[in-house]
């Protein structure tokens, strides 16, 4: 088939499904095109508005159809489906595929929601392909190959999650998230190879794949799977007596949990000690099987099995717990080691019989497994009772996830493009940054000269208090509808308490996010927020994909720049970034702060793009950002504005100034 720029005009014009393209499609669409037929990289920031999805959507369906595979990533399902249904409305004469996480589909097997280890475990599915011609339904099945494999699968009995990889295998175009890419690109490369890689909401990636590297180790979630195990399997009178200590405790936290667990486990000792062999009763169920869980020997067995298990798991629990937090470990601190192999077994047992959706103690199991097989890249410390094991940089696997493909990073708000290349794995690639489809006089940024210097350190409680009055007297001033962002939840909090305490002056409804919030909830506040005005107080993790248009969002508070807290993963990036750069020759000054702006700054200045972005979502919006930490005005906004993060200006006043400037610059646009 042809391929020509005068071929693909006369494609997308055909296909475009509105009368009007806009510029900055136009530019995007044959960019990308050119990308594609000479195998260059390419990364693009389209802001809000300019019609990003479908201007990678379009050249995806014309390189599809003349026989390029494509894989388009983004973080969320509601984007995946939002992507799914622009490309179904185009009607390409292709084969779509979308896969999602396991734990979005239910297990036929078990008859609750899917879990990958319990797939791993039961090695005789009859829900998944085998060599098996004939279903046990009767229905003669159809063939399916698997690289140089051929497997056989029932259409009426193969569970949902095996049915999407299956059409992933042959797929002209899949959608997915950044987990499963990261997870299963090379199963579902088994019999065509990818060549095009379109990376939606790219700013996300970084964090995506390192979160999906990342093994976390936390013993408390696997004693308490053992302490349900342990009642659930108990004879009668053990459980009578579990019960009663049960009723004992009223809550089940701190040292009540430390007390109420020696004794649960003391129980079962007591129990055991005249009946079984503790230290032999692993084996002979790893022996024996299904046959000794059926006896009435079996339960003293499982249970002196699950004890031998505690023990083994406390031990690593009170190892971690006597780590420093936030400190940097050494692999050889980490001998960690669980011999007892029949403890997944009877969790595999336990899941069956109770249709659970997760077996969190073989989770456990196998992440401390993992731990022997991690390398240099890998940084270990403590956060609270949890061990983390998180790879420094994640370039290296997206590279090997990329292989060959053309790939494409799409974002409204990426930055500085170079360091995202870096970070990304796509370290040579064509730059395109696309100006906003939305006139630039209706919003205003406004940095505060007479703000509060947030930085960590001093005295907080004069800061917070000097910061807290600033911001309302910017929500009394305006009487907009405002979202006020804060670095941390304590920040937000004492926001939330001075606001209260002046509500009657404010005169307006206080709407407040909280740690605790789900997905659901947050989005139900966002509602109510947006339905009925007022002023929204969030931390920055909320306030990303955040959009709320027109009059119910008509000013951004950013309280204080989202300078990340030092972690171990921080400090051995931003020292392995000097190392490399020392090594270059850079003098030992200039190496420390260039390593500072590719790490802490990016990831600030990453952030409060994020911010400013939630502002202006259509062209009839119209809005004020004021940033209240003076650094901002003091050297941050210029460093943004020049090493290219922040691309439209900004005007620097007093607080005075923009008490009586920001109701005048709301009053041009506002509707009555």
């Amino acid at each position: 088939m042809v391929i020509s720029l005068e071929d693909f005009r006369a494609f997308y014009r055909s296909k475009f499904p509105y009368e009007r393209i806009r510029p900055q499609q136009v530019k995007m669409m044959e960019k990308i095109f050119h990308s594609i037929k000479n195998r260059r990289n390419l990364i693009v920031e389209a802001p809000t508005g300019v019609g990003k999805t479908l201007s990678y959507l379009l050249p995806t369906i014309y390189f599809a159809e003349r026989g390029k595979r494509t894989i388009i990533l983004t973080e969320t399902i509601d984007q995946q489906e939002r992507i799914l249904e622009e490309l179904n409305a185009l009607r390409p004469n292709l084969k779509i595929s979308f896969i999602m996480g396991k734990n979005n589909f239910i297990c036929k097997a078990k008859g609750s929601k899917a879990d990958g280890l319990f797939c791993k475990l039961n090695r005789r599915c009859l829900h998944r392909p085998n060599r098996r011609k004939r279903c046990i339904c009767g229905t003669e099945k159809e063939p399916v190959r698997i690289g140089e494999d051929i497997k056989y699968f029932c259409p009426f009995c193969i569970c949902d999650y095996q049915k999407s990889k299956i059409e992933c295998l042959e797929g002209d175009i899949l959608v997915m998230n950044n987990s499963i890419f990261y997870h299963l690109k090379e199963e579902i490369d088994a019999n065509r190879e990818t060549e095009i890689i379109i990376c939606d909401e790219a700013h996300k990636l970084e964090k995506s794949i390192r979160n999906s590297a990342t093994i976390e180790i936390n013993p408390e979630v696997a004693l308490r799977r053992l302490r349900a195990m342990a009642y659930h399997f108990a004879p009668a009178l053990v459980k009578k007596y579990l019960e009663r200590l049960r009723g004992k405790y009223s809550n089940l936290d701190g040292d009540s949990l430390k007390s109420y667990e020696r004794d649960f486990w003391s129980i079962v000792h007591n129990y055991l000690s005249r009946r079984v062999d503790i230290e032999g009763c692993k084996d002979t169920i790893l022996y024996y099987g299904e046959m000794i869980l059926e006896t009435p020997e079996g339960k003293a067995v499982i249970l002196g099995t699950l004890l031998d298990g505690y023990y083994q798991i406390r031990d690593i629990r009170d190892r971690i717990l006597s780590f420093e937090e936030n400190k940097e470990l050494e692999r050889e601190e980490l001998r960690f080691k669980v011999d007892n192999e029949a403890l997944m077994y009877l969790e595999y047992y336990y899941v069956s019989q109770k249709k659970l959706p997760d077996m969190s103690l073989t989770d456990f199991l196998d992440r401390v497994k993992n731990l022997e097989i991690i390398d240099d890249n890998f940084v270990i410390y403590r956060s609270g009772q949890s061990l983390l094991c998180v790879p420094v940089l994640v370039s290296s696997y997206l590279k090997r996830l990329y292989g060959d493909a053309t790939v494409i990073h799409c974002s409204a708000t990426i930055g500085n493009l170079k360091i995202h290349g870096l970070k990304t794995g796509v370290e040579s690639f064509d730059p395109l940054v696309l100006d906003s489809p939305f006139p630039k006089d209706r919003r205003r940024i406004i940095a505060l000269k007479d703000g509060v210097n947030m930085k960590y350190g001093g005295d907080w409680t004069i800061k917070r208090e000097r910061a807290n009055e600033n911001i309302f007297k910017l929500l009394r001033s305006a009487e907009a509808n405002t979202l006020v962002l804060f670095r941390s939840f304590e920040d937000l909090q004492s926001a939330y308490n001075y606001l209260l305490d002046r509500a009657s002056e404010l005169k307006r409804k206080i709407f407040c996010y909280h740690p605790d919030m789900d997905g659901r909830e947050a989005n139900l506040l966002k509602e109510r927020f947006e339905k009925e005005g007022g002023v929204l107080l969030a931390t920055g993790r909320f306030a990303e994909g955040v959009d709320i248009p027109g009059e119910a969002l008509t000013m951004v508070i950013i309280d204080s720049l989202p300078f990340p807290v030092p972690t171990p993963i921080l400090n051995r990036e931003q020292r392995l970034v000097k190392e490399r750069l020392l090594r270059k020759g850079v003098d030992p000054r200039t190496a420390h702060w260039q390593s500072f702006l590719m790490t802490s700054f990016h990831i600030m200045a990453s952030t409060v793009i994020q911010m400013i972005g939630r502002l202006i979502r259509t062209e009839k919006d119209y809005g004020v950002v004021v940033i209240q930490d003076r650094r901002f005005y003091q050297w941050v906004g210029e460093e943004m504005r020049r090493r290219g993060y922040l691309k439209d200006d900004y005007v620097s006043m007093s607080l005075r100034s923009a008490l009586e400037y920001i109701p005048r610059f709301l009053s041009r646009f506002r509707n009555y």
